[in-house]
């Protein structure tokens, strides 16, 4: 008789598993197939020869297989894999054979699903052996577990916890510099005190608005925009923005917010919003290729506009980041910068957007 119709008869286990003497005469003996069929979590039997012998609904629906498409076949040819692959699960299996209850943990597989596409799918499995009469381990009783959904799971949030990682470096390190050129600027522990939480407080909004896109990068015409109104008011007519728009990475985004911020702090003590009529025309443009981006600052509405004879800390933070270029003109009637600022990533296409519109 078959290992397969001795196990359906149940003249050989896996049929009745015997119980601890402790518990009631009536349930002497478990309905071992009952027991399994019913059970949420996929288990399989295979002989001393990997010949599958049994499979509960659980595994079969994992595998989107019916029984008689693995019954009777050795396992290596019901879920066939490269050599590289199967080698180390054929080790554990002899090593289950040879009376040691063994784990696979994280094993990936090609799977072929029930129409006919590829994946890749990972499992963990525990292989128990189960002994016959004649004490020799008769079959492997093994218990598996789709954990696909819960590696990838685990692989975003490494890849998550990694980039996390790098961003707060980023921060500190630029938190570092800021209080650093902020220290040999301030006259008095006041002035830098308030001067440093402000440009904090500004990269503390370029921060939630990171996390609120979902740390994508952030436009530079919304950078212009949320930067400015803090110094004159939500859509000020004494603002014009145009040009091309173009995302920013995090990092180029939360330099950008500080460069905004300083600039229109500037503009405010010294420039076009420390007089009524004073007025700032922003234009953006592309580079001379598709990895930057010009941007054109202008102040009006001043007279008699001069160099200042000592270096701020506006022009020290340009020099604290390389991929950007400043040219700095001092004309009559207000500051004109023209900067460049190579980008991580190539220009988005975008329309040209106007705050307000000239």
């Amino acid at each position: 008789m078959s290992d397969q119709a001795k196990f359906n008869s149940g003249c050989v286990m896996p049929h009745r598993l015997a119980t601890h003497n402790a518990l009631p005469a009536g349930s002497a003996f478990l309905n071992f197939r009952h027991l399994v069929d019913g059970m949420l979590t996929p288990y399989m039997i295979m002989d001393r020869s990997l010949t599958i012998i049994y499979a509960n609904q659980a595994y079969l629906d994992a595998v989107e297989r019916k029984l008689p498409d693995l019954i009777g076949k050795n396992v290596f040819h019901a879920f066939p894999d490269t050599d590289d692959r199967t080698a180390p699960i054929r080790e554990t299996f002899i090593r289950t054979l040879n009376g040691e209850t063994t784990q696979v943990e994280r094993t990936y597989y090609h799977f072929r699903h029930a129409d006919g596409t590829v994946s890749t799918k990972c499992w963990q499995c525990i292989q128990t052996p189960y002994y016959g009469v004649d004490g020799e381990v008769a079959y492997i009783v093994q218990h598996a577990e789709d954990i696909t959904e819960a590696d990838k799971l685990r692989q975003r949030n490494e890849v998550i916890q990694q980039e996390l990682d790098h961003r707060v470096k980023n921060i500190f390190s630029v938190i570092q510099a800021v209080a650093m050129l902020s220290g040999t600027q301030a006259e008095t522990i006041e002035e830098f005190r308030n001067e440093f939480a402000s440009r904090l407080a500004a990269m503390g909004r370029t921060h939630d608005q990171l996390r609120d896109h979902n740390w994508e990068g952030l436009w530079l015409h919304s950078i212009l925009k949320d930067g400015l109104d803090q110094f004159c008011g939500r859509d000020s007519e004494r603002v014009t923005i145009c040009g091309p728009d173009v995302r920013l990475s995090p990092r180029g985004a939360q330099h950008a917010s500080l460069l905004v911020h300083e600039m229109a702090t500037n503009a405010a003590k010294y420039g076009c919003f420390s007089v009524p009529g004073g007025k700032l025309r922003i234009e953006t443009a592309h580079g001379d290729d598709a990895h930057s981006v010009k941007v054109c600052w202008k102040e009006s509405g001043l007279s008699g506009v001069t160099s200042p004879t000592n270096q701020g800390f506006g022009s020290q933070l340009f020099n604290f980041m390389p991929n950007l270029t400043v040219d700095r003109v001092f004309e009559d009637d207000g500051l004109r910068l023209n900067l460049t600022a190579k980008l991580l990533h190539p220009m988005e296409p975008s329309p040209d957007l106007t705050f307000p519109r000239p």
